[in-house]
């Protein structure tokens, strides 16, 4: 009898678990507030109205501070996850790698070429570069700068670094990497 309403109990909270969890269709996402890749979509829609890089950063340690952590998920899609720290000892300052995804973003739908890899922005310590898949490879500059926003959100550390990579938007043959140059 002990036994059979062990197992019964177990059974009843198992299917209370299953019943509760969120369906496959259902996406969440938590924010601190701030999120760099949405501050690239600001950029890309009115470079007039958004925030500066300096602005930005300042805008990230403020919710950073303010909030605990960031979860960014979305149940019901299979996509690529950002890859952080690859390379211990290779992360680049926050300030730096956002100075580039800046750039990146404000040249818009100009292209910007990949020949198997290409180096797209250094500025400081950070550098943003591209691999590609395929010989040769044509992207919007500021989908780069898309990528950079997604690594940036995922990556960056508390001690204000970052490195990891992602790929552009829409485009899984070029890889983009944010690393100390």
């Amino acid at each position: 009898m002990v036994r059979a309403t062990l197992t019964t109990v177990a059974l009843l909270a198992v299917c209370r678990a299953v019943g509760a969890a969120p369906s496959a269709a259902e996406s969440k996402v938590i924010s601190s507030g701030f999120s760099f890749a949405d501050w690239v979509e600001q950029i890309i829609a009115n470079p007039d109205a958004a925030l500066t890089p300096d602005q930005a950063v300042d805008a990230f340690n403020a919710a950073r501070n303010n909030t605990g952590s960031v979860e960014h998920s979305r149940r019901g899609e299979l996509t690529k996850r950002v890859t952080c720290n690859e390379k211990p000892g290779t992360e680049a300052p926050v300030a730096d790698a956002v100075a580039c995804i800046n750039y990146l973003a404000s040249l818009g739908q100009q292209k910007c070429e990949c020949q198997s890899y290409k180096q797209f922005c250094s500025l400081g310590g950070a550098q943003l570069t591209g691999q590609s898949g395929v010989n040769h490879i044509t992207v919007p500059c500021n989908d780069i700068a898309r990528a950079g926003g997604l690594i940036m959100d995922s990556c960056t550390r508390a001690d204000n670094t970052v490195q990891g990579s992602e790929y552009t938007p829409g485009n899984n043959k070029l890889l983009i990497r944010i690393y100390k140059s």
